[in-house]
């Protein structure tokens, strides 16, 4: 097998597998929202913390956050 084709088969995996992923989260959000009365407000809220949790951007934020909070004790 050439080079070009392990490339490719293994594009194709990786994307098939991002897929199940992202398929897998909306089948539990769904699940999850359907059987919980949560207003449309409080739902996208928690999927907006959700996935700044999961690209891990809350520990930059956080960071960001305390620095502002140092500056303006002085």
């Amino acid at each position: 097998m050439t080079q070009h084709g392990r490339l490719l088969i293994r594009t194709l995996l990786l994307s098939m597998a991002a897929a199940v992923l992202i398929a897998g989260h909306g089948f539990i959000l769904y699940y999850v929202s359907s059987h919980m009365a949560l207003s449309a407000a409080a739902l996208s809220g928690l999927i907006i913390l959700l996935v700044i949790k999961h690209l891990g951007l809350l520990g930059p934020l956080y960071a960001v956050l305390r620095r502002n909070s140092r500056r303006g004790a002085r």
